[in-house]
């Protein structure tokens, strides 16, 4: 098979260097393990909640054992805390429920509201949420599907306490997460399009070297997760369209040439074998498709300091990240641990 590289597939503009340089700093970061981590977000009591599976965790200080927070019926795909104490609560059969800091529906919200697939939440006011709706279902591999889909699908809503519905914008290239701006205007950044746009869809930056997950407001500017860095090769065959054609027919998604959460090695993943060196070593600098980094923004979203778990590293696919008692936070999902990486702010 012939391939023709076209001129108008643009690589991101971005590269590992810098301050996106390559380092260690997830891997040395200090762990606690939890069972299918996926979101993090501060109550308004200082606690540190922790999705874990069909429940939420609740951490007093860093080195003390989680407490459950709260058990639901499905799993927990989205949570965010407002400044007054609220927690809003996204589970992945699309229900979204809004809670006081005590762990008990909140009197001022009516929910539970149900409103499709909520990747990610965040409060725009103390009666109005905002909701990210990735376009794909519960059960579909998204990391694995979404370099390969044109389709844009996914929107941001938001609803108001009384449980009124608006459309803030849609037709957006499978959006991970959300936030607010300093003047509170909202902030969405795009997994595959390694963009962060507004509201009205424009970009503010783009050009990340990463699939994009959470962006979440810190102190001196964001901190955006990534679920796994942009592959040349995977932005190479995407000017290939009847290779990809070829693949999206006759190989299931899991085994696509995509981006993954695990750095498992396989050999169902023949271009992997690109990684093995001598006596089976894998080296920092090796091809892979999954892997770890934490980009800490600045106020016009400009990156400033990274954290990384390169290709020999097993803290990949960062699915959140925060600012909590002045230490970044994230969580790994490929090695099912919370991380601290330190004070805000550390250099890289």
């Amino acid at each position: 098979m012939m391939f023709f590289r076209s001129k108008a597939q643009q690589v991101p503009a971005m590269t590992l260097e810098g301050v996106l340089g390559p380092n260690s700093r997830l891997d040395e970061a200090g762990g606690l393990s939890v069972t299918t981590p996926e979101a993090l977000c501060v109550a308004g009591d200082g606690q540190l909640l922790i999705s874990s599976g069909k429940a939420v965790l609740a951490l007093r200080a860093w080195g003390e054992e989680p407490a459950l927070w709260k058990s639901f019926d499905h799993p927990v795909t989205a949570l965010c805390g407002s400044p007054t104490g609220l927690v809003a609560v996204g589970l992945v059969d699309g229900t979204v429920s809004v809670f006081d800091q005590d762990a008990q529906p909140s009197s001022g919200w009516k929910g539970p509201f149900k409103l499709g697939t909520v990747t990610d939440c965040a409060f725009l006011s103390e009666t109005e949420l905002t909701l990210v709706d990735s376009g794909y279902p519960p059960n579909e591999n998204v990391l694995s599907v979404a370099p390969w889909e044109s389709t844009p699908n996914g929107k941001v809503l938001a609803v108001s306490a009384s449980g009124e519905v608006r459309t803030v914008i849609s037709g957006l290239h499978c959006p991970m997460g959300v936030s607010c701006d300093a003047k509170g205007d909202i902030l969405v950044a795009e997994l595959e399009r390694a963009c962060i746009v507004d509201a009205a869809g424009r970009p503010r930056q783009s050009g990340y070297p990463a699939y994009l997950g959470r962006l979440r407001k810190t102190r001196s500017g964001y901190v955006m997760s990534c679920l796994a860095r942009r592959d040349p090769l995977i932005e190479f065959l995407k000017s290939e369209h009847d290779f990809v054609a070829e693949m999206k027919a006759n190989i299931p998604p899991q085994n696509w040439i995509s981006p993954r959460v695990s750095p498992a090695f396989s050999h169902d993943f023949p271009i992997e074998l690109g990684a093995t060196r001598l006596f089976g070593d894998i080296k920092p600098w090796a091809p892979s498709f999954s892997y770890g980094l934490v980009i800490e923004l600045d106020d016009n979203l400009m990156p400033v300091r990274s954290a990384h778990s390169r290709a020999n590293g097993r803290r990949h696919a960062i699915t959140d990240a925060l600012s909590w008692n002045g230490d970044m936070i994230a969580i790994s999902k490929a090695s099912g641990e919370i991380l601290n990486l330190g004070p805000e702010g550390a250099v890289s």
